[in-house]
């Protein structure tokens, strides 16, 4: 059996809720005019019998017994709904009022009861409602009443209430369709629009239409605004993806390039050496360029790879405690022996203790290529590196500056030069990929490196949080 939709079930529910209203509303009504209509009949019945006491006391000194009083009231009190019938001390009948057609009989009216209030009592024609007023001598008169119309205006509310409640009925499910139609239509909305969406995915968009904001905070819109998040964070994603893919193309186009020169020279260098005549310094001389070259391509594969992991947020630094400081020291070692650093020196104007919790040979393979590009794009000029440790709001820097005097970064360039493959000047031999290594780097600890205004030359920072 097919489901029900949504919106015949929402309809059905409403329907089902207000009719369970209603008929306890109706029900409610009933009650509610049936104890009205049965007090306003005891009120008639008290007050006709307040009024028998009244004009009894008023018209008792005028007539010489209790009998031929209560006779002449019963004469002058004339109700159009109801009867009056004197009895004796003895329960004998003394006299009665003119019998209105449809009024009970009064012979077979019980000789005793309650006075002063109204009972329903059972009697020939059938039931009435009577009240028992005693006067002076034991005489008493009784007052009753057909129940007769007042069962017939309780039947008569029954009647008008089962024919106007199906009608209400029916129009409250009409309007329970209509307005479920009307609450459910921005969901309907929300489904288009992800199927439109769907289906853009499918041919490769990346931006997506929003759906119109609704005002208030109801669950509607509530809805729209997690649809329209949601929208938001696809595009990005979506936009990343492609980016990411657009960069991974780019990545292989430059490795491809990059590591053509390098496998181009080994192999001019084998076929020379393999057309030449046999000599074995020749051989060795090769060799050794072979070697060289080799070398050379090793480290690219190697950056290419750090550069990958990058990429896949893949490097994972060993945590120990170590001082840049100390890291800076083992580097400016190293690059004594450079073409680049042959008779300069590297200045340490501020040069302070730099603890932090990271992985050395990966902090050292940063700060190599800060300080190698300092010496080779900046020939003959001061390179000053300094360490310390800064406070930044609620958190505690370890700092490297590395500072030279060459002819600097031009200001457009100086987010590109942060980018895989980027030579700013191809005179110079390098990959490009040691800024983006170096960069990868300090994000893998936590910390950034950027390039800070400095004129003349250029100063780049690298920070990582202190230990």
């Amino acid at each position: 059996m097919r489901p029900l939709r949504l919106r015949t079930r929402l309809a059905l529910v409403f329907a089902s809720g207000f009719a369970i209203l209603l008929g306890l509303e109706a029900l409610g009504l009933y009650l509610f005019l049936a104890r009205e209509y049965r007090r306003d009949f005891d009120r008639s019945l008290i007050d006709a019998g307040q009024s028998t006491r009244a004009l009894f006391a008023e018209d008792r000194s005028e007539f010489g017994t209790t009998a031929l009083t209560a006779a002449h009231i019963i004469s002058e009190l004339a109700y159009g709904d109801r009867t009056l019938v004197a009895f004796d001390s003895a329960g004998h009948f003394l006299t009665a009022s003119v019998r209105i057609p449809g009024e009970p009989y009064f012979n077979d009216v019980p000789a005793t009861g309650p006075h002063d209030r109204p009972v329903t009592t059972a009697l020939r024609d059938g039931e009435a409602r009577l009240i028992r007023v005693p006067l002076e001598g034991g005489v008493e008169v009784v007052i009753a009443m057909n129940t007769m119309p007042l069962e017939q205006r309780l039947v008569h509310i029954t009647e008008a209430l089962l024919f106007v409640l199906p009608l209400i009925l029916l129009l409250g499910g009409l309007v329970g369709a209509w307005a479920s139609r009307l609450i459910l239509r921005p969901i309907v909305l929300v489904a288009e629009s992800a199927e439109q969406i769907g289906s853009e995915v499918a041919h490769g968009a990346v931006r997506f239409a929003r759906l119109e904001p609704r005002p208030g905070d109801d669950e509607i819109s509530t809805l729209t605004q997690a649809f329209n998040h949601l929208v938001d964070r696809l595009s990005s994603a979506l936009a990343r993806e492609r980016g990411v893919a657009e960069q991974q193309r780019r990545f292989l186009a430059d490795a491809a390039h990059e590591l053509r020169t390098p496998v181009a020279i080994l192999r001019s260098e084998a076929e020379v050496t393999l057309r030449g005549n046999g000599d074995v310094t020749n051989y060795r001389q090769a060799m050794e360029r072979v070697a060289s070259e080799a070398n050379e391509l090793s480290m690219l594969v190697s950056d290419l790879l750090l550069i990958a992991r990058g990429d896949a947020f893949a490097i994972v630094p060993s945590r120990q405690k170590v001082y840049l400081d100390d890291l800076v020291n083992d580097v400016a070692a190293r690059t004594r022996h450079l073409p680049a650093a042959a008779g300069r020196d590297i200045a340490r104007p501020e040069f302070e203790a730099a603890p932090v919790s990271g992985d050395p040979v990966l902090l050292e393979r940063a700060l190599l290529v800060l300080v190698h590009n300092a010496l080779v794009h900046a020939p003959g000029a001061t390179v000053e590196v300094s360490t310390g440790i800064r406070t930044e709001g609620d958190r505690r820097w370890s700092w490297v500056r590395v500072r030279d005097y060459g002819p600097g970064v031009p200001t457009q360039d100086r987010e590109r030069i942060f980018e895989r493959f980027a030579r700013l000047n191809t005179g110079v031999a390098g990959s490009g990929l040691g800024l983006a290594i170096a960069r990868a780097i300090a994000e893998a600890h936590g910390g950034d490196l950027r390039l800070e205004d400095a004129y003349p030359g250029a100063a780049f920072i690298l920070r990582i949080p202190a230990a």
